[in-house]
C-alpha cells in the first residue's frame, strides 16, 4: 500500500547566496521547484526548494556535489588559464561525467576545460570531489 506522504509537497531551506546557476542545475536535474518564503517574524526572505521528500533528498545530494565540482572546476580552469594550458578531465562514472559537462558550462574560463569520454594517455593527477574522483591530464 502505497503512503499518501510519498507525493505529498514539502519545502526545505536552502542557504542564502548560493548562486543561481547552482540553483538552475539542480531544478534542471532533480524535479524541485525554487521559491521565496518570508519569515515574519525577522521580516526577510529566504529561499527554499520544494518538491516531494524523495526530489529533496536527491536535490540534497546534488546540491553538496554540484557546488563541490563547481569549486574545483574553477580552481582547475583558473589554474590552466595561469600556466597557459588546456586540461582533460576524465571519470569512469558517467552520471558523474554529466554533472561536470553542466557545470563547466557555469565557470569563468570554461574553454581551458575538455569533459573526456575516453582516458587519455599519459600521467594525470588524480582528484576526489566528495567520493568521486576526476583523473585531470595536462
Amino acid at each position: 500500500m502505497e503512503n499518501s506522504n510519498d507525493n505529498q509537497i514539502i519545502e526545505m531551506p536552502i542557504p542564502p547566496g548560493l548562486p543561481q546557476s547552482i540553483i538552475a542545475r539542480l531544478l534542471e536535474m532533480c524535479n524541485v521547484k525554487f521559491d521565496l518564503r518570508k519569515d515574519e517574524i525577522h521580516d526577510v526572505k529566504y529561499p527554499v526548494l520544494c518538491g516531494t521528500l524523495e526530489d529533496l533528498k536527491i536535490a540534497k545530494e546534488y546540491l553538496e556535489l554540484v557546488t563541490e565540482t563547481k569549486l574545483a572546476l574553477r580552481e582547475i580552469a583558473r589554474l590552466a588559464r595561469k600556466f597557459k594550458t588546456k586540461v582533460k578531465l576524465y571519470t569512469n562514472d558517467d552520471e558523474y561525467r554529466y554533472i561536470l559537462e553542466i557545470i563547466a558550462n557555469d565557470i569563468a574560463n570554461k574553454d581551458k576545460i575538455e569533459i573526456v569520454e575516453e582516458e587519455p594517455e599519459g600521467e594525470c593527477e588524480v582528484i576526489k570531489v566528495l567520493d568521486k574522483e576526476v583523473k585531470v591530464y595536462i
